[in-house]
């Protein structure tokens, strides 16, 4: 079976996971489910689907567990904004072959996993290119494995309508997209930035990233 390239999962934080759930909950068609803790980092999140296989991650800080875990860039953000996305469909050993050939500087194929709230394993293998210079306007790439896949079970809050990354070096990054398999628009903008907008039975919300565009999450 051909593989797609799709956006698994748009990853959104705010230092206050009940805010944000709260947030979500007055604009799209359903309220975030909890998803559960993430030991050992600091955080928990809540998912809400945004089509058969892409998801919304909304990130916060775990009071349980304190900020000790806390990765300094995710310590130091204010207010709330697209902090990471990832990809999904594509095979990873072959983006990783990929990667090499163009002289990129990729992960190992990294796996994880974590127990749900209602005792399921939840298991994953993560692939991801550093050094590029544009943060997390470039995603990690993931695969579910034999796992069930998060918007199966996370309610529906509506659909991703539009995505878009912006950047002042549009070709530079265009080249990177290419090399890895990615069919995401491109635009030259003066501000890096990755904005993506959600339709539901309420309305349109957009969401943009940070600014400056934090480095997100390296694998």
């Amino acid at each position: 079976m051909a593989r797609i390239m799709r956006i698994d999962h748009l990853v959104w934080y705010t230092a206050d996971l009940a805010a944000g759930r709260r947030f979500f909950a007055e604009r799209m068609d359903c309220a975030p489910a909890y998803g559960g803790e993430h030991p050992g980092e600091g955080t928990a999140n809540a998912v809400m689907a945004l089509g058969a296989s892409t998801y919304l991650e909304i990130l916060g800080r775990d009071p349980g567990q304190g900020d000790g875990g806390l990765d300094p860039e995710v310590k130091g953000l204010h207010g709330a904004g697209l902090y990471h996305w990832a990809v999904g469909g594509l095979d990873l050993g072959a983006v990783a072959a990929r990667a090499q050939k163009a002289g990129l500087q990729g992960s190992a194929l990294v796996p994880g996993g974590r127990v749900k709230p209602d005792g399921t394993w939840l298991g994953w293998t993560c692939f991801g290119i550093r050094n590029h210079g544009f943060g997390s306007l470039v995603p990690f790439f993931i695969d579910w494995m034999e796992s069930e896949h998060p918007a199966v079970t996370a309610p529906s809050g509506g659909r991703l309508a539009s995505f878009e990354v912006r950047t002042p070096e549009a070709e530079a990054l265009r080249r990177i997209f290419d090399v890895l398999g990615l069919d995401i628009t491109v635009a030259e903008a003066p501000q890096a930035s990755v904005i993506a907008a959600l339709e539901s039975e309420k309305g349109r919300v957009e969401l943009s990233s940070f600014a400056p565009v934090p480095r997100g999450y390296v694998i």
